[in-house]
């Protein structure tokens, strides 16, 4: 009876927890917290995200991290997905994460550079999406018994970043045997030793073995806690508890945030007023009425959204060229990447397509298969350029036009800008007083190697220089 009593205690205690709820761009979306009595001021913050089909309260139960929080006196904020998941390739969730990092700050005086990121399954999975996005932002990254499923990249523009990956070897939902290809891409982009530091029978737990690589470039560690025998869920046992080994790893690191963040606005440089003017030129779609471009991002989706998401540094491709077909009078768009290079599916090129070949790809391998250009629904276009309104998108197999992420299935054009871009800062000061001659600092205020730039606006020696 008294166990009962007290499980119920306890049930009703979850129950009331209100989720609280933040604004972010026309969504509203809900996360709960956990802050330690007597927190302090400047203190970290660790953000940790749920697995497929699972929600906050489920993570908060699994994890166990309230007396490593009372005791070392950081935040804990536990987001919910929308409809239960994360969003693995474009922006939607990264602006959730941004959102809830200024929302602490100014709820708990949270340090900007003191906030980590982890998540279980999927949540891991968007742990690693989001290396590639706001590593400015996320001081250290600790994905649990989740790694993007069709293998981990690692986009040249990211700093150096700690990893702590947790994951049990008997895992039947998301399998050991990949992890390390996943890690081996960090490894080489940290500049970490290929080999392991190992030690078995961790803190005398006899289930764990742990892998350090490091250190890398700037300090960094990459590090794989091996869970022997142990499934798909967050291991707690032998007196070991992962959110404990994740706060330890973690509050080693901070990376450098100018507070409030000014994000850089991308403008317009050049627009063309013809196709003959285009040609040659890698060249973003946007249309201008809606403040809205164009990118490929990963797994061949085509995105439309804002121009500060479309264009974002972790985005895989967001400009096009054009091509002739060879099949019938019109032109190609094939996809090309930041750097100006194409953009390859699977080692083929990518060209925008008319639909999803396959239901949820925009993108096509090559031309002459998934819907290429010698069948209806396939990558000829008939573009046309009105004065005044710009260039519409006709496929020539449907005869429908082109809008939006969706398929070209419009029956009235919709007029889009084909332009160069740049990149205008907010940043007032991004080098210090004492800089080394001869210096190249991003608009972000991170050194860059000056022979390795890619197209985009940078500083260098107090001047700003554009690299086309």
């Amino acid at each position: 009876m008294r166990r009962l009593l007290t499980t119920f205690i306890m049930a009703i205690c979850v129950l009331t927890i209100a989720a609280e709820t933040i604004k972010v761009g026309n969504l509203t979306r809900n996360y709960i917290s956990y802050v330690p009595r007597e927190l302090g001021s400047h203190r970290p913050l660790l953000i940790s995200c749920h697995g497929m089909n699972q929600d906050p309260y489920y993570q908060k139960n699994m994890l166990k991290i309230e007396t490593v929080a009372d005791t070392a006196k950081f935040v804990t904020v536990f987001p919910e997905g929308i409809d239960k998941g994360w969003d693995l390739s474009g922006n939607r969730d990264i602006n959730f994460v941004l959102a809830l990092i200024d929302e602490m700050v100014e709820k708990y005086d949270i340090d900007p550079c003191r906030v980590y990121l982890s998540g279980f399954s999927m949540g891991g999975m968007f742990t690693y999406h989001a290396m590639n996005k706001i590593a400015d932002r996320i001081a250290a990254f600790a994905p649990i018994s989740g790694y993007p499923m069709g293998g981990a990249t690692a986009n040249a523009n990211v700093r150096p970043i700690p990893i702590i990956h947790t994951h049990g070897t008997s895992d039947d939902v998301v399998s050991f045997s990949n992890v390390q290809n996943c890690l081996n891409v960090w490894i080489r982009h940290n500049g970490c030793p290929t080999t392991a530091t190992v030690t078995h029978n961790y803190r005398n737990a006899p289930h764990i073995t742990r892998h350090v690589w490091g250190p890398g470039n700037e300090g960094v560690e990459v590090v794989l806690m091996e869970m022997a025998g142990k499934g798909h869920w967050i291991s707690n046992d032998y007196g070991v508890l992962t959110g404990d080994e994740i706060w330890k790893f973690c509050s080693r690191y901070s990376v450098d945030v100018e507070y409030p963040v000014v994000k850089p606005q991308v403008q317009i440089d050049q627009r063309f007023t013809s196709i003959d003017e285009a040609k040659g030129h890698a060249f973003a779609i946007v249309n201008e009425a809606e403040g809205k471009a164009f990118f490929g991002t990963d797994n061949q989706n085509l995105s439309f959204d804002s121009m500060e998401d479309a264009f974002d540094d972790g985005n895989s491709g967001y400009h096009f060229k054009l091509e002739n077909s060879s099949v019938t009078n019109g032109w190609l768009l094939r996809l090309i990447t930041p750097d100006g290079s194409p953009y390859n599916i699977w080692g083929s090129p990518g060209y925008l397509n008319s639909q999803p070949a396959d239901g949820w790809c925009c993108f096509i391998l090559g031309l002459n298969n998934q819907n290429g250009q010698d069948i209806r629904n396939g990558a000829v276009w008939e573009i046309e350029y009105v004065e005044d309104k710009g260039f519409s998108l006709k496929n020539v197999g449907t005869g429908l036009y082109l809008h939006d992420a969706a398929p070209a299935k419009y029956s009235t054009p919709a007029y889009f800008t084909f332009c160069t871009t740049a990149v205008v800062s907010g940043i007032r000061q991004v080098m210090p007083e004492t800089k080394p001659s001869g210096a190249v600092y991003d608009m972000q205020g991170r050194r860059m190697k000056p022979d390795n730039l890619r197209p985009g606006i940078y500083i260098k020696d107090g001047k700003k220089i554009l690299v086309r």
